[in-house]
């Protein structure tokens, strides 16, 4: 039982998370652009084919390589996790290395995975301290570089790129987002859209009968049937909901080490020591 409670809370988090302030505003002005058509008469036919372009192409554009630099992100992540481990693995088999000096190392090791892990999780992109982490390896290798051998030196140094290349790459996709012009005029089509969508909803569904110069002269148009009038409210409005949604998901996978959205990445997972 109480896992079946955990699995429905779960679930209930999934959808709510995706809800906040951009969605009541975008439904809020969905129902006002259907009262404005409706009290001024604004119907019109018009084929929304341009208009769902202009909203729908930069949205999953966006969407889309918000979902490429997670993955990316996971991809880095791995790289330098393993490059680490194995740096550890190669420093185990320096016999000449004292073993007060091994543990060391792999203090050190286990610091720079920490200052990483620190450094995504904060808001701050000040990375002194994963810095001085990753040159205290480098000074390391430098002081031992006798009694590793040249042979595992030069092991190290290969892993240590793959280490820093993770790491820089990582930190990179934590900096610099998607493009914020793009996610601005997602966001600004989509408070506009209802206004182009309810007066051709209205003319569709509601006044398919009727020509506009019809609707235009007449005084009072009748309204038809009321509960189509209730449905292009809901209609217009469901449609907004949709994509403002789908806005919301954007944002939440924007930076995927926040911890805010249900898809970040899980950056606990790389806490584990081999």
């Amino acid at each position: 039982m109480p896992e079946n409670s955990k699995r429905k809370r779960r679930s209930l988090k999934v959808y709510i998370s995706v809800i906040n302030y951009r969605t009541l505003i975008a439904v809020l002005l969905a129902f006002i652009a259907t009262w404005v058509s409706y009290q001024y008469k604004l119907i019109y036919n018009l084929d929304l084919t341009l208009i769902s372009v202009a909203v729908v192409f930069p949205l999953v554009f966006t969407l889309g390589s918000a979902f490429q630099r997670r993955e990316k992100a996971l991809e880095h992540l791995g790289r330098a996790k393993g490059a680490l481990a194995a740096i550890k693995y190669s420093f185990s088999f320096a016999r000449r290395v004292s073993e007060e000096d091994k543990q060391g190392i792999y203090e050190e090791i286990n610091n720079v995975k920490t200052e990483l892990i620190q450094f995504l999780y904060s808001d701050s992109d000040d990375k002194e301290l994963l810095n001085n982490a990753i040159g205290k390896i480098q000074g390391f290798i430098i002081a031992q570089r006798e009694n590793m051998g040249r042979s595992l030196a030069l092991r190290v140094y290969r892993l240590m790129r793959d280490v820093i290349m993770g790491v820089e790459n990582t930190i990179a996709i934590k900096v610099h987002r998607t493009p914020y012009s793009i996610r601005a005029y997602c966001k600004l089509f989509i408070y506009v859209f209802p206004f182009f969508y309810a007066p051709t909803l209205i003319k569709n569904i509601q006044y398919a009968q009727m020509d506009i110069e019809t609707i235009f002269f007449t005084p009072s148009p009748p309204h038809g049937e009321e509960h189509l009038t209730w449905i292009i409210y809901g209609l217009n409005m469901v449609i907004s909901f949709f994509l403002i949604t789908l806005y919301n998901v954007q944002e939440q996978i924007e930076n995927p080490f926040d911890q805010h959205g249900i898809d970040d990445i899980i950056l606990k997972n790389y806490e584990i020591d081999y």
